[in-house]
């Protein structure tokens, strides 16, 4: 049974938010840069001053006198937000949106940015070209300051970089290396660069021959191929040509004999979860039993419910953020949350939706009380110790690196399947950045 979680938000009424810049704690989690006198003297008795009787003073909302930004008022911040919430992707990229205004919803209760409110409008993509470039536009025309972004689609980037409109989201296409109104939730997006992370948690696995298995997708084959990079550059061995299964389960059989017969000591799955459990299944029939298998996105308790043992000491890598399962304050946080709201904390790209929309509120908050779209960019752009909310599991920096909008994820936390028990490991592995070959 999942465990229930009960979520209270924090007493707020005399907390003042103001932006800071600390790389661990998220702003608008605390009160950032009140002395302990200034707290005293707001959120001390009313006795002293009133009587005993008198009601607290309403905590007047900030007067801006900023020049017009669309999206910006005296009380108000508006965003979009642009993800696949219908259609064939729309499960991939499930509860992307619920996190995101989760997000906001606690920002709001902290008092919101210098005194606004933000308001977030979902616009639903469906993960097709031309209907994302239809409701960016529509976006635009509606006065959004920025948007936050998850689609495999990238047909709005020009039309929000020819506007200077700040994009913050997951950084799995070619603007999140290039245009510098765009920032990745967890780095830039880079097919000449990878970590060494995953090789480097193989060589502990005790793993030195891995064989690769890939979905057949643009993305997938691209960081199959940079995993490759990354065991060369460690003096590792791929233990036979990249094996590619076309979706699910298919092929895995088969895939599992070449494997038996390569004696690869380890296997990187970088396919769906579903490829991984089949590929298990015929491992274990094969009765061939690798030092470590890595399955990409392998995080959610129900797959190793599902998968009936065939999961057992399966290592699982996280899309970029840390494990839910570690103990961490900011990581219950975010799962109490959701379990608030009924939705699963552990949908792939969910806690990503929560450190995009962290990221696009972050930007705004260290622009000062008149945001305006070049400002986020130019200083968001100088950033170079963000942690998500503390969701991520290192450093992003997003001043120009291997790619004009930084660098590429270097760090990844794993966890392993003990029975039907996932334990994170003790900390993240962080790896270099190294070439791939073209």
């Amino acid at each position: 049974m999942a465990p229930t979680f009960v979520f209270s938000p924090p007493d707020v009424s005399c907390q003042t938010w103001m932006p800071h810049h600390s790389p661990v704690k998220s702003f608008g989690l605390v009160a950032a840069g009140v002395s302990l006198a200034l707290a005293l003297a707001a959120c001390g008795s009313p006795t002293a001053a009133n009587g005993p009787s008198a009601s607290p003073t309403p905590t007047p909302i900030p007067s801006h006198t900023c020049a017009p930004v669309p999206g910006i008022t005296n009380t108000s911040i508006k965003l979009g937000l642009v993800f696949p919430q219908t259609g064939p992707a729309a499960a991939t990229f499930a509860n992307f949106d619920v996190a995101a205004q989760l997000r906001v919803d606690e920002i709001n209760r902290k008092g919101g940015l210098d005194g606004r409110q933000v308001s977030l409008r979902i616009y639903d993509d469906r993960n097709d070209s031309p209907t994302q470039a239809k409701v960016a536009k529509q976006a635009v025309d509606d006065g959004v300051f920025g948007i936050i972004a998850a689609s495999q689609q990238q047909a709005m980037y020009p039309l929000l970089n020819q506007l200077n409109v700040p994009v913050t989201g997951i950084p799995n296409l070619p603007p999140y290396a290039t245009n510098l109104n765009v920032f990745g939730a967890y780095g830039a997006f880079s097919t000449t660069y990878a970590s060494t992370a995953a090789a480097q948690r193989f060589f502990k696995g005790k793993a030195r021959s891995v064989a690769i298995v890939s979905l057949k997708s643009p993305g997938a084959l691209a960081a199959s191929r940079g995993f490759a990079a990354t065991l060369r550059a460690l003096k590792m061995k791929q233990a036979l040509p990249l094996q590619v299964v076309a979706s699910g389960s298919a092929g895995t059989a088969a895939i599992a004999t070449k494997i038996r017969k390569s004696k690869a000591t380890g296997v990187n799955v970088v396919s769906l979860v579903e490829s991984g459990v089949s590929l298990m299944k015929s491992l274990r029939q094969q009765r061939v039993s690798p030092a470590m298998v890595l399955i990409a996105g392998l995080t959610d308790p129900k797959d190793v419910t599902q998968s009936q043992g065939a999961l057992d000491g399966v290592v699982g890598a996280p899309y970029g953020f840390i494990p839910l399962q570690v103990d961490h304050p900011e990581i219950k946080t975010y799962v109490a949350g959701m379990a608030a709201k009924e939705v699963n904390p552990y949908s792939d790209f969910a806690p990503l939706g929560y450190v995009a929309a962290d990221l696009m509120l972050d930007g705004i908050g260290r622009t000062g009380s008149c945001p305006t779209r070049e400002d986020f960019i130019r200083i968001l752009r100088g950033v170079t110790d963000y942690l998500g909310a503390g969701l991520l599991p290192g450093k992003v920096s997003f001043t120009p690196g291997v790619t004009p909008d930084g660098d590429p994820q270097k760090c990844s936390w794993f966890l392993t399947v003990r029975g039907e028990t996932m334990l994170p490991d003790t900390n993240a592995t962080c790896g270099v950045l190294v070439k791939v070959d073209e």
